[in-house]
């Protein structure tokens, strides 16, 4: 059973199946989610799109450090609750545009070798989020 360790500032953590999780809280200095045994070497960062967007656009000195550090791991990731679409669409309430978000999110590949994942709306990425989880234990050997 892999544990998953969710950062303490999540305020609406993802649910993982029971018969292959078990979860705690606990302060991660990168990152939202990581797995007991891999910490520092594997993150997941949660965004929403408005905060993906507001971080990417107002906030990115701060953001960027903290990629600077996550690009040293094994294995970590950005992972936004929407699809590309709604990027296009511009369905977030910041007047950003929708090409400079999405220039954002691939110059975060590009720069810091760290994927934007987009895997649409929370019930999809819950699954995305265990699946990834399961693989990158098993690439880091943890059990």
């Amino acid at each position: 059973m892999l544990q998953v360790i969710i950062d303490t500032s999540e305020q609406r953590p993802w649910a993982f199946p029971a018969a292959d999780f078990e979860t705690r809280r606990k302060k991660l200095r990168e990152g939202d989610y990581t797995l007991v045994g891999a910490v520092g070497r594997l993150s997941i960062e949660r965004k929403s799109l408005g905060d993906f967007v507001g971080t990417v656009i107002h906030d990115w000195l701060r953001f960027r450090k903290e990629l600077i550090r996550l690009s040293g791991y094994d294995v970590a990731a950005v992972v936004v609750e929407a699809d590309i679409g709604d990027v296009i669409d511009h369905k977030y309430e910041s007047d950003a545009n929708p090409d400079s978000v999405l220039g954002k999110a691939n110059g975060i590949y590009l720069d810091h070798g760290i994927p934007v994942l987009w895997w649409g709306k929370r019930p999809g990425v819950e699954r995305m989020a265990a699946r990834f989880l399961k693989l990158a234990a098993a690439k880091l050997g943890i059990e």
